[in-house]
């Protein structure tokens, strides 16, 4: 958390977010770490909710995710909540939608 919020507000910022992402896609991008990146917006949640994609992304990304998105279906989500594991892993063929 230390990486994306420098300054210890609990908050994570859009441009926080991204430079977390350059650093860390610099040679390729993987599932793995695509779910870090969602795990870190959902604040450790194994879900995300709506409000929390479209106030941390551009709102081109947030519905282009919104749209995609199963809901999650864990015993410990919440109504609306969405699956970023299973979007995550059919980014890159790993899983189907």
């Amino acid at each position: 958390m230390s990486l994306v919020d420098p300054n210890g507000s609990n908050k994570v910022t859009f441009q926080s977010f991204v430079d977390f992402m350059t650093r860390e896609t610099s040679d390729s991008d993987t599932s793995e770490q695509v779910l870090a990146s969602f795990k870190i917006l959902a604040a450790d949640k194994p879900f995300i909710l709506l409000e929390e994609l479209r106030r941390e992304l551009p709102p081109e990304q947030a519905e282009y995710c919104i749209a995609r998105m199963p809901l999650y279906n864990g015993p410990d989500g919440v109504p609306g909540a969405l699956d970023y594991t299973v979007f995550s892993t059919a980014l890159y063929g790993e899983s189907d939608l």
